[in-house]
């Protein structure tokens, strides 16, 4: 028995179970079977077309293809990321999608009978999108429950990355968004540059980098359309660094290959490096108290991880006093102050000194050189948190798949 005749006998077994429904998703074909559940191929073609208008791209056979190919793959990971929600009995339901439906609409300054409305037209129906938002619901929760408090970001790991971050701070500074299509063989890296030139041919007919970017790449950061932020030059890939080092601002790279798959990055702005030397601007607040009440004050600055965090952990504490020193050049502090910041990471607290009856320690809030700001204490530890979690569900789903039963039409 050939794969097509194993495809059919086992979508026919489901369907004889499922009853109505699945006998009408054989009526359009099988696309996959998933743990002996049936993908149509009218879900498919569903998905590929709310793919494709969601990133405004037009309706080419080859773009259909890979749109295609993209939505199968989509909705096989979400069969499996339901059914693995399921067994932690988490249940999404019409009320949540309700409110994660508006919040799109709402971004698009559209209300969600007019989005629907748009969708309908384009001939993309409405329950692929809320199905669409039911597996990622419930697979952030499942990861969440799974990962959320395991996950810890270490000080060190914070002040080690602001340590690279300041000491990249003199060379040229680039505000990125990125476009990554995976690849390990040789097959999959023709196919994955032939698919980033379509991409590419798109955009310059007019659709966003950004919702090509959200539907398409395979990057973390596809969730907020490609954005890097800004980032220094060396900590692109070094297959990249070239590339973006010749892009001017609003200009879109062709395909670039690398160890891990195909790129494509668009250049939204760029800047020059501080010089050596250059000037640095301080944000800085200052916590003071009674020399005899210092160990409430040791006590505070043992847990301040960042400036958003001191009315909070000072509220309640008898004497203290919290002046805000505001943002400064650094070469205009006193030499006094710059002595006790020297060497303190953003988010962090300066020792305590005794002046007399008063102790006190300063909070270095920014730390900015040139055109480039060193990201504060709260903003790394978050970055980092959801790069970890970022990859724990990567791994996850990779594994679901390894274990699972999935059958495609060839």
């Amino acid at each position: 028995m050939n794969l097509k005749q194993v495809t059919a006998t086992a979508a026919l077994a489901v369907a004889l179970l499922m009853g109505a429904p699945a006998q009408a998703q054989l009526a359009e074909g099988v696309a996959a079977i998933v743990n002996d559940h049936v993908i149509s191929t009218f879900d498919v073609r569903q998905r590929a077309t709310l793919l494709l208008v969601s990133a405004g791209m037009q309706r080419t056979p080859e773009i259909l293809r890979r749109a295609s190919s993209q939505a199968l793959n989509d909705l096989i990971n979400e069969r499996l990321q339901m059914e693995e929600s399921a067994k932690f009995h988490i249940d999404i339901t019409g009320d949540q999608i309700d409110r994660r439906l508006n919040d799109i609409a709402t971004q698009n300054h559209l209300t969600v009978d007019q989005m629907f409305s748009r969708l309908a037209a384009a001939g993309a129906s409405p329950q692929s999108l809320r199905n669409q938002i039911q597996a990622n619901m419930a697979w952030e929760r499942l990861m969440a429950g799974m990962y959320g408090s395991r996950v810890r970001i270490s000080e060190n790991e914070i002040r080690t990355t602001q340590e690279r971050i300041a000491a990249n701070a003199s060379r040229p500074q680039y505000l990125l968004s990125e476009i990554f299509l995976p690849a390990t063989s040789e097959q999959e890296f023709t196919d994955m540059q032939n698919g980033a030139m379509h991409l590419l041919e798109q955009m310059q007919r007019g659709a966003p980098f950004p919702m090509v970017a959200r539907q398409f790449s395979q990057a973390p950061s596809a969730a907020t359309g490609g954005d890097l932020g800004w980032i220094a030059s060396t900590e692109l890939d070094a297959q990249l660094q070239p590339v973006a080092a010749q892009l001017q601002q609003g200009q879109v790279s062709l395909p670039i290959r690398t160890q891990n798959g195909v790129y494509i990055i668009a250049m939204r702005d760029r800047r020059e490096g501080a010089a050596a030397g250059a000037t640095s601007m301080v944000g800085l607040k200052q916590l003071t108290i009674p020399v005899s009440r210092r160990n409430a004050l040791e006590r505070v600055q043992r847990r301040i991880t960042g400036c958003g965090d001191i009315d909070h952990f000072t509220a309640g504490v008898e004497g203290i006093n919290v002046i805000d020193l505001g943002s400064t050049s650094e070469a205009d502090l006193s030499p006094a102050v710059r002595d006790r910041i020297n060497g303190v990471a953003v988010g962090h607290a300066s020792t305590i000194q005794v002046d007399g009856d008063t102790a006190s320690f300063i909070v270095v809030c920014l730390r900015q050189t040139g055109g480039g700001g060193v990201p504060g204490h709260d903003e790394i530890e978050s970055r980092l948190r959801s790069d970890e979690m970022g990859m724990l569900a990567e791994r996850y789903l990779r594994n679901l798949r390894r274990e699972a039963s999935i059958i495609t039409r060839q």
